[in-house]
Formats: structure tokens, sequence, C-alpha cells
């Protein structure tokens, strides 16, 4: 009896796995314009996203789960205001960002017979930001973000995103994107 309780779980499993476990690659990619506020300074990205996704569970027609890496890297501006007196200058570097993310994917391009004309996400996960630089001090914002967006189906730029980073010792990052969906 145990037997087939586990045989037909497994069966019921796999029905379920089958039916929903929907996966799907997509590729985006675009700009990402970011602000940084944080206790030693404030400072401004912009930078070049990549963002690959792959769709793991799917809810129903038109919606899915994803996990989604949005690796960046630009042109970070950084005034180190409490280190030294405040002046204007904001000095150039190499800025990068790793946020991984889990979404919701709603209509256009949760997956890929969508029959709808607009698409939404929503979600949450983990990101580190931070620039390259030989001078101190340059700390890593890194915390719990959350992230939203939308995808319009023949607009000249098809997916607007937005996030928003809870990040160490009370710093936030303000992020909003233009992305190309491939």
């Amino acid at each position: 009896m145990k037997r087939i309780l586990i045989v037909l779980l497994i069966l019921t499993g796999f029905q379920t796995y089958s039916q929903f476990g929907y996966k799907k690659f997509y590729i985006s990619a675009g700009l990402t314009g970011q602000y940084l506020t944080a206790p030693k300074y404030t400072g401004y990205d912009i930078n070049l996203t990549a963002i690959p996704r792959y769709n793991f569970a799917q809810l129903g027609p038109e919606s899915t789960f994803s996990i989604e890496v949005r690796p960046q890297i630009g042109l970070g501006f950084r005034n180190w205001y409490k280190y030294r007196e405040f002046d204007d200058t904001f000095p150039t570097r190499i800025s990068y960002a790793l946020p991984v993310l889990v979404n919701f994917n709603w209509g256009l391009n949760s997956e890929e017979n969508s029959l709808y004309l607009i698409g939404l996400y929503l979600g949450g996960g983990y990101n580190y930001s931070n620039v390259f630089s030989e001078t101190p001090p340059y700390d890593a914002v890194h915390g719990f973000v959350i992230d939203g967006g939308i995808h319009i189906d023949g607009a000249p730029i098809p997916q607007i995103g937005f996030m928003y980073t809870i990040g160490n010792d009370g710093s936030r990052i303000y992020s909003f994107g233009f992305y190309y969906d491939f």
C-alpha cells in the first residue's frame, strides 16, 4: 500500500510539474540609471544592463514565476561628503551592480504565447552595488531589493523597470531602466 501511495504521489507530482513547470529563457538589455544615498555619500550611476530571465513555474496561461540576474556595469559619480568638506566634485568611477531577483510575471512576455499587449512584473531579491576604486572609502551597498516593471508591445522601448534597494547602514538605491526584449 505504501508503494502504491508513493507511486501515485510521484506521478501526481510529475503531472503537476509537467503542467505548471513551464520553462522558458528570456533576455533583455538596456540602460539603468541609479541614485544612491547613504550616510557617507551620495551618487549617481549610469549602467549598461543585461537581464537573463528564466521562468521556473507557470501559474496559469498568462502568469509565471521567474528568476533573473541583472548584471550592470557603467559609470558611477560619487561625493563622499562625510569624509571631507562638501564640494561639488563627483569623482567618476567604474560602477557595477548585481541584483538577483524572483519575479511574478503577468501578461506580455510572461510566457512565449501571451495574448496580451501589456505585461507586468513584480518581485524582490538581493542587490550588491559598488564602484572600482583604489582610494578609500568606497563601501559597497548591498541589501534587499524590490522591483517592478511593465512590458509594452510595439513600443519603441518595450520594457520599463524600477528597483528600490534597502541597503546596509541606511543606504538606499533608486533605479530606473529602459530595456529592449530579445
